[in-house]
């Protein structure tokens, strides 16, 4: 029988939450029928204690899979929608009882003499870590940085630390790296970690309440560092801009520490406030772009290491060609892959699991697109010699077509800054990233993108 606490005593845990949740859950068509089937409905709930609700996996291997961000991100919401209020979801391995209490205990409520060595915030865990964050070309230089910081937090020459790239390419999973080492290494520090939306949230309710701005103030400005995710959820909030923008500088002149992410780069956010686009290039701006195959292959094996399954190498390759976008996707068609693994007993082949992902994966999109191509249908595109695109030469008639092949390739091929660069006469990180930024703010080039990549997708 399970326990329920509330303030006023304990009361009898009804199951009717849970129960409810996943009949939302098993109608979800984001949700996998497998891993439904197979994880989630042998999920049990175990604890529900200051809108924190935790619940216990069967085994290891369940566990990791529900913890991912999409299936874990989906379960709080069909739980906040079932209790009429949001809803802290927590998931351990059934029996373990340290895991249990550390996860009850909102962080909130502790004081420093009661907080346990090996606690984190919510959303902080060991789950996102340094240790296990895959380094590739693709985002190299993020992490250095990211490690630098969670050093060195508040260091004004990195603060505020701004990450940004498309999503699912680990951004929020390096910002929880820097949180939870500090909250390891740095025992005096409070972190706080917060989506922009749950800021929101919160800032409106306390518009909707009493008016009192003094208990979300003292939240969001006693913090030794405030991490805050997708910070383009802001816009078009005035309201919210003002605070959050008070808050910045708040934390800011007080040498604390702030790291923030988006899906664009500080001067694309031209709905939002110029105030704050200006602070955020006063620190560290560092992007993260999609994982080539190297990266990709890597990150998969890190997951199969860590379930202990075994995967021919053809499968796994086959995964990693045609799965490129982004890291979410990655580990969306590892999570169904390891699931028909489990339910197969470990007999899996290439055939079956392209019929499994065939609703994921498109074979073959990117394989026929090669370097030479997009030269020479941008040379004849543009009546440039080839052999003068591929070259050092710097001139005008040159840079405009250079510029857009080099776009092309990271669009069409997931190439990384540096292997463009080696392709176009040996260009630097830096040289090629501000090259494809010129084709982004262009329109009249980003309009001769789309007109020459659908040639060569006709073609």
């Amino acid at each position: 029988m399970y326990v329920i606490f509330f303030a006023e005593g304990w009361l009898e845990l009804n199951s009717d939450l849970w129960k409810k949740a996943l009949s939302l859950l098993k109608y979800d068509p984001s949700m996998d029928d497998v891993i439904y089937e197979s994880m989630l409905d042998y999920v049990e709930p175990v604890h529900l204690n200051n809108d924190v609700l935790v619940l216990s996996c069967r085994d290891e291997f369940s566990l990791n899979i529900v913890k991912n961000r999409e299936i874990s991100t989906a379960v709080k919401n069909a739980v906040s929608h079932v209790a009429g209020k949001d809803i802290t979801v927590n998931f351990i391995l059934k029996g373990d009882d340290k895991a249990l209490v550390s996860s009850t205990i909102p962080f909130a409520k502790r004081n420093d003499d009661s907080k346990p060595s090996s606690y984190s915030p919510i959303g902080l865990s060991p789950d996102y870590t340094f240790d296990n964050f895959i380094v590739g070309e693709c985002n190299r230089f993020a992490h250095a940085t990211a490690v630098s910081v969670a050093n060195h937090p508040g260091l004004s020459q990195r603060n505020p630390f701004y990450i940004w790239g498309n999503s699912g390419l680990g951004k929020t999973h390096l910002m929880k790296a820097i949180g939870y080492f500090i909250t390891q290494n740095f025992k005096d520090k409070t972190v706080l970690y917060n989506t922009c939306e749950e800021f929101t949230n919160s800032f409106v309710a306390c518009s909707r309440a009493s008016g009192n701005y003094e208990d979300f103030r003292n939240k969001y400005r006693n913090v030794d560092v405030l991490l805050i995710d997708d910070i383009q959820f802001i816009i078009g909030k005035e309201g919210t801009q003002i605070e959050f923008f008070n808050t910045f500088d708040s934390l800011i002149s007080s040498g604390k520490q702030i790291v923030i992410t988006s899906d664009k780069a500080p001067k694309n956010l031209t709905e939002l406030d110029s105030r704050f686009t200006s602070r955020f290039t006063n620190g560290m701006i560092m992007d993260i772009q999609p994982p080539d195959f190297e990266t990709r292959k890597a990150i998969l094996m890190n997951k199969i290491e860590r379930d202990g399954i075994i995967l021919d190498d053809d499968i796994v390759n086959y995964i990693c060609e045609n799965v490129t976008q982004n890291i979410r996707d990655l580990n969306g068609a590892y999570n169904i892959v390891s699931s028909y693994y489990v339910l197969s007993n470990g007999d899996l082949t290439l055939e079956t699991v392209q019929a499994k992902l065939a609703s994921i994966i498109s074979p073959g999109a990117n394989k026929t697109i090669t370097v030479e191509m997009i030269v020479d249908m941008v040379s004849r595109y543009y009546s440039v010699s080839p052999d003068n695109m591929m070259s050092s030469k710097r001139n005008a008639e040159i840079f405009k077509p250079r510029s857009v092949a080099m776009y092309i390739c990271r669009d069409l091929l997931d190439m990384q800054y540096k292997k463009i660069g080696e392709n176009f006469g040996g260009k630097t990180h830096t040289t090629v990233m501000h090259a494809l930024e010129k084709v982004e703010n262009d329109p009249d080039l980003m309009g001769d993108v789309k007109h020459i990549e659908k040639k060569l997708s006709d073609s």
